[in-house]
């Protein structure tokens, strides 16, 4: 090979290595970008329909909170609160000893009567670990007779009828309040125990430790029956709930909702300052042409132990509606006496017969006032009796229009 030959080989051969080695650079290079880790991009923060809000509280929690915001109950806190104030018990208990639970419920089985003999006066309040102790005189209501849309500014009178002051105790949550545990006093480390407890703290902070969980609901919910269990304030709410089931401050609706519907619609009545009428268009009051309905018995009311002691008597009004066959459905009280002397007056109306109203023959419902007449019993006056000098028995009750104008002794 000549030498020209020989250095035009060599002068290739060093071109094709330069390509080569470029290539393989460019390759290289390409390979290290594809696989080459990308910087993650911050996501932009996208427009969200709602604002998230924050986790509820546990219920545990809530009531944790209703119980801390709750004061102690105090003795001088509830003498404000009830001596010398007429209040209503709510359940209309007789008797001179009621007891009551810790949620306000009755003890045993004691009588009812009408509201109208359940109004109380307070005298005093002891409140000790275990209960509250109220002593009360009681009352009976009489009211003045006017009938329910008349405009008055006082309804009722009250009379004292209890002869020695009547107790009502209430059970009271026990206060459990833990004692304060004394830390005993230790001795002094040794050297030995310093070293290791060094050596200790060195491993530790060189080991990170995951932060605490949060409480969950289960703990919350034993972190509040704790609370409960020695809260002067959980006793106090609990006795608070328990007082407003027992007693009304005033004729509330609570107390309306229990009460009878013939009271129901005296209040209602009375609070729209109209008279009652049924809901029912049907049933129409006496008008001319009409026969209006005859009682077919003599309705003797009783009374009871109260009335006659105290000189409680009068005429109470009651609006009847007489159905076609002469059966008394709906009473509404129209006009009450008290001293649950309109309870009888309602009983004795519900156990009548009447001849129904009448119409070109027919029998038609109609809606008529009824009269029901209470005296201090003796032998001359009582339902049924002749007076002397009389020929006629002495009705308890009679029958007038729609409008309040009976006719007595008919």
């Amino acid at each position: 090979m000549t030498f020209a030959k020989q250095l035009s080989w060599f002068m290739t051969a060093a071109l094709l290595c330069g390509v080569f080695t470029t290539l393989s650079s460019a390759q290289q290079t390409a390979g290290s970008e594809v696989v080459a880790p990308v910087p993650a991009a911050t996501p932009t923060p996208a427009a969200s329909p709602a604002t998230p809000t924050a986790p509820a509280a546990p219920a545990a929690s809530v009531n944790a909170a209703l119980v801390k915001s709750t004061p102690p109950l105090t003795e001088d806190a509830l003498r404000a609160r009830y001596v010398g104030k007429l209040i209503f018990l709510r359940g209309s208990y007789l008797g001179d000893d009621l007891n009551f639970d810790q949620e306000g419920k009755v003890n045993g089985s004691p009588t009812v009567a009408s509201f109208t003999l359940s109004a109380f006066e307070v005298r005093k309040v002891k409140l000790s670990k275990h209960k509250l102790e109220i002593e009360a005189d009681r009352y009976g209501l009489h009211y003045f007779g006017a009938l329910p849309y008349e405009d008055e500014s006082k309804s009722f009178d009250k009379v004292k009828i209890s002869k020695k002051p009547v107790h009502i105790t209430i059970a009271r949550e026990l206060i459990v309040v833990p004692k304060a545990k004394k830390e005993k006093k230790k001795n002094e480390p040794t050297p030995q125990e310093i070293a290791a407890a060094q050596t200790l703290k060195t491993r530790n902070d060189a080991t990170a430790t995951a932060p605490p969980n949060p409480p969950t609901t289960g703990a919350a919910v034993e972190t509040y029956e704790a609370l409960a269990a020695v809260s002067p304030a959980h006793s106090a709410m609990l006795m608070n709930k328990a007082l407003d089931n027992i007693f009304a401050k005033d004729m509330d609706q609570s107390m309306l909702s229990h009460l009878p519907d013939y009271w129901q619609e005296y209040f209602n009545s009375k609070s729209q300052h109209r008279a009652y009428m049924p809901a029912d268009a049907n049933i129409k009051v006496v008008s001319e042409g009409m026969t209006p309905p005859k009682v077919l018995n003599s309705i003797d009311p009783s009374s009871n132990e109260y009335a006659q002691k105290f000189g409680i008597a009068g005429m109470e009004l009651l609006r009847t509606v007489v159905d076609a066959s002469g059966t008394p459905r709906q009473i509404a009280i129209a006009r009450p006496i008290g001293f649950g002397l309109d309870e009888k007056a309602v009983d004795a109306v519900k156990k009548s017969h009447f001849q129904p109203a009448m119409v070109n023959g027919q029998a038609v419902p109609v809606v008529i006032d009824m009269v029901v007449t209470f005296r201090i019993y003796s032998n001359r006056t009582k339902p049924g009796s002749v007076a002397k000098g009389a020929k006629e028995a002495v009705l308890a009750a009679s029958v007038g229009d729609a409008d309040g104008d009976a006719n007595l002794g008919r």
